[in-house]
Parts: structure tokens; C-alpha cells; sequence
């Protein structure tokens, strides 16, 4: 199946992104889409969406941030972060970053795209979220400074109509906030990951 599911994402990217259209969807805030100078301006950052067979299952892989004082302690993302001058572009980030936190074999894994970047405000980062796909189900090993647990995600329940809802979170300063999320494993996904999986999940609808 991973073959097929390989085949049909890469020919998706032969099409424009839906982009804006779904992050709009699924942004807490109602806005989305930021001017060329603020994206300019933003820190550079990427992210892996990884996806591999298990038990003849198609899943992802997200992981539950350590518990701290950051603006994102405690959420649900997918694994990556800030691109650092030795790396040669953002793909080679989210890589490295997926390495780094959950002991991904980079050198393992087949990237054959990248979904619309997502801007975070709170954060001032533009994320760059990388494709990529690995032949083999993984072992985790985190790195417990940036990583709680990881979440694997049946690619299947994406896409189910029950699993995007509106739900309240606590913002970091105390604030609750309903927002639209994807509820996963018991886990509720909202912000930036959000809009990323809506994105994927107009990408793949029409495959199951």
C-alpha cells in the first residue's frame, strides 16, 4: 500500500496546492495568509511528515513537546525545528531535526515534497513542512529535553469526519481558547499542525 500511497501524493504535487484554503479552515485565529516581507522577515523552520507502513497500516508519526516555559510546551506537532546555518536547506532541517528528536535514520528516508509553509505568529517562524517516507516501521528514541512521547497516527483516521472538531485548549498565558483541531489518539492538534494536516488531508481524501 505505501507504494500506491507514495505514487498518488507525488502526483498530487504535479497540481497547484490547496494552500491557504484549507490552513483558513483550520487557523484559530481566522487568518492564515501573511504578507512577502513578514515571511522574509520570519525564522526559518521545518518539519517532517513522515509516513511508513505499520501492521500493513499506513501511519504518520507526531510527537507531544516536553513540558516546559515555551509557547508550545506540551502540543502535539510533528517532529522538526529551526533551520541552523550548516543546513543546506529546510528539507535537510526537518531531517536533521527528526534525527535529533526521534531518532529518525535521515539518510532512510525518501522526501519527495513539501505542503504550503505555515506562518506562527507567537513564534515569528515560518515552518516548511517535508514529505518524506521510509520503508520500514521506525523505533523512536527520544531526545526527553524536546520530547514527551510520540504519537503514531493511522493515516486513515485523517481524513474521517469525526476527527476535526472544535475543541477549547489553554494557551500559554492561561487563555482558553476554542479552536478548530483534529482529535488523534485521545490527543487534540491544533495551531500550526492543524492547518498542515487539513492541507494533507485535501491531498489524500480522494485515495481511500
Amino acid at each position: 500500500m505505501i507504494e500506491l500511497f507514495k505514487t498518488y501524493i507525488s502526483e498530487q504535487f504535479k497540481y497547484p496546492l490547496p494552500g491557504i484554503k484549507t490552513h483558513l479552515e483550520a487557523a484559530p485565529y481566522r487568518k492564515a495568509d501573511v504578507d512577502e516581507l513578514t515571511k522574509k522577515q520570519a525564522r526559518q523552520s521545518g518539519v517532517l511528515i513522515l509516513f511508513y507502513e505499520k501492521n500493513n497500516t499506513l501511519h504518520t508519526v507526531l510527537i507531544k513537546r516536553a513540558i516546559n516555559n515555551s509557547n508550545h510546551s506540551g502540543q502535539i506537532a510533528f517532529p522538526g525545528g529551526k533551520k541552523e546555518e550548516h543546513d543546506a536547506n529546510l528539507i535537510e532541517t526537518a531531517l536533521r531535526e527528526a534525527n535529533e528528536e526521534i531518532g529518525i535514520v535521515k539518510e532512510h528516508v525518501e522526501v519527495i515534497g513539501k505542503l504550503t509553509d505555515v506562518f506562527i505568529p507567537v513564534s515569528n517562524f515560518l515552518i516548511a513542512p517535508v514529505i518524506g517516507f521510509i520503508d520500514y516501521s521506525p523505533t523512536f528514541t527520544l531526545q526527553i529535553s524536546e520530547v514527551y512521547d510520540v504519537v503514531e497516527v493511522e493515516v486513515q483516521t485523517l481524513i474521517h469526519p469525526n476527527t476535526f472538531q472544535q475543541q477549547m485548549v489553554k494557551l500559554s498565558g492561561g487563555t482558553q481558547l476554542k479552536v478548530p483541531c483534529f482529535v488523534v489518539n485521545k490527543q487534540i492538534v491544533w495551531g500550526a499542525t492543524a492547518l498542515m494536516i487539513n492541507e494533507l488531508r485535501y491531498l489524500i481524501k480522494d485515495f481511500y
